[in-house]
C-alpha cells in the first residue's frame, strides 16, 4: 500500500538514497536534507513529501519559492519516483501536492536531469524548457592540475577565514553568486550565512580562497562533500570581476581537486551555463568530462 506524507527528520536518510539515485547531478545527504528543511527564511514556503510502499521510500518531492534573489513569485518543484515503482500514480500525486503547495505562484519551474520520461512528464503538463546547464563530471585522480604562474595571489582553505563572513557575502553578491531581480528578494546576510556557510555539506577543508597580494579575498571554489559516497559537489567557483582573466579559478579549482583526490573522493560534479564558455573550456581542460544537459522547464500560470 503506498502513501504519501509529509517528510519528516527519521525519513531523510532514504531520501538522501534515493535523490543518490535519481539526481546524479547535485549532492545531498541526511543532514543536509534536513538543515535544507529549516534553513531558508519564511517566504521560500520550503515543504517536503515522501510517497512510502509499505517500509520503502519510493518517491520524493519538494516544492518552494525562489527567495535567493531572482523573480519573486517563482515556485520551483522536484519529484523523484524510484524506476521500479513508476508508472503507478506515485509521481502523479507527488507532483499534484507540489502543485497545490504553489498555488499562488506567478510562475512555476522545475528541472529534469538526463531522464526521457521525466521530460516527458512535465512536457505533457504545459512545461518548456526555458534555461539549461551543462552536466560535467571529474575523477579527482585524473585531474589535470598544472596552474601556471600566479605570482602574488595564495590560497587559503575556508576555514581560517570564517571570522570574513561580512567580505565572503560581498563577493559573494559582486562576482554573481546572487542573480540580480526582486530587492525584496534578495537574501540577508544572515539569511546567506545560514543557507550558504552553514550548509552542512559545504567542507571548510575542500572550499578554498584566493588572496591576493593586499590580502583581498578575490576568487574562490567552494566544494560540498559527501565523504560517506566519497562524492562532491562544485558549490561555486568565481573571481572579482576586475580580477578575471588572471588564471585565478583555475588556481581555486586546482586547489579543490587535489584536496579531493588526497581524501579519496571519487567523483566531482558540476553544473555550468551553456554559454558559460570560459568555466567550460577550463573544466574540459581540468578533466572534466560533460555528460548530458540538465533542463529548467517553466509554465507561466498568470
Amino acid at each position: 500500500m503506498t502513501g504519501l506524507r509529509p517528510l519528516e527528520p527519521s525519513d531523510a536518510e532514504r531520501a538522501a538514497e534515493l535523490l543518490f539515485q535519481l539526481s546524479p547531478a547535485s549532492v545531498q545527504t541526511a543532514d543536509s536534507l534536513r538543515r535544507r528543511q529549516v534553513s531558508e527564511p519564511p517566504r521560500a514556503r520550503r515543504k517536503s513529501w515522501v510517497s512510502l510502499d509499505g517500509d520503502e521510500l519510493v518517491g520524493f518531492a519538494t516544492a518552494n519559492f525562489a527567495w535567493f534573489g531572482g523573480e519573486a513569485g517563482k515556485g520551483r518543484i522536484w519529484v523523484g519516483v524510484s524506476p521500479q515503482h513508476r508508472r503507478r500514480g506515485v509521481g502523479t500525486e507527488l507532483w499534484e501536492t507540489a502543485i497545490a503547495h504553489l498555488a499562488d505562484a506567478n510562475r512555476l519551474t522545475v528541472e529534469v536531469d538526463d531522464d526521457p520520461a521525466g521530460l516527458s512528464f512535465v512536457e505533457q503538463r504545459g512545461f518548456t524548457q526555458y534555461d539549461s546547464e551543462v552536466i560535467s563530471r571529474l575523477d579527482p585522480g585524473d585531474g589535470k592540475l598544472e596552474t601556471g604562474q600566479n605570482e602574488g595571489f595564495r590560497i587559503v582553505p575556508l576555514d581560517e577565514l570564517r571570522s570574513r563572513e561580512r567580505e565572503l557575502y560581498e563577493l559573494y553578491g559582486v562576482a554573481g553568486g546572487i542573480r540580480p531581480g526582486d530587492p525584496e528578494n534578495r537574501p540577508t546576510f544572515e539569511e546567506w550565512r545560514e543557507f550558504i556557510l552553514d550548509n552542512p555539506l559545504l567542507d571548510d577543508e575542500g572550499s578554498v580562497l584566493v588572496l591576493d597580494a593586499e590580502d583581498r579575498i578575490v576568487s574562490l571554489s567552494w566544494l560540498l562533500v559527501d565523504h560517506a559516497r566519497r562524492r562532491a559537489e562544485n558549490e561555486w567557483t568565481a573571481t572579482l570581476p576586475q580580477f578575471r582573466g588572471r588564471g585565478l579559478a583555475r588556481l581555486a579549482k586546482v586547489a579543490t581537486i587535489r584536496w579531493a583526490a588526497e581524501q579519496g573522493l571519487k567523483e566531482i560534479v558540476t553544473g555550468n551555463d551553456p554559454d558559460n564558455l570560459p568555466m567550460r573550456e577550463l573544466n574540459r581542460r581540468l578533466g572534466y568530462q560533460e555528460l548530458f544537459l540538465r533542463r529548467d522547464l517553466e509554465l507561466r500560470t498568470s
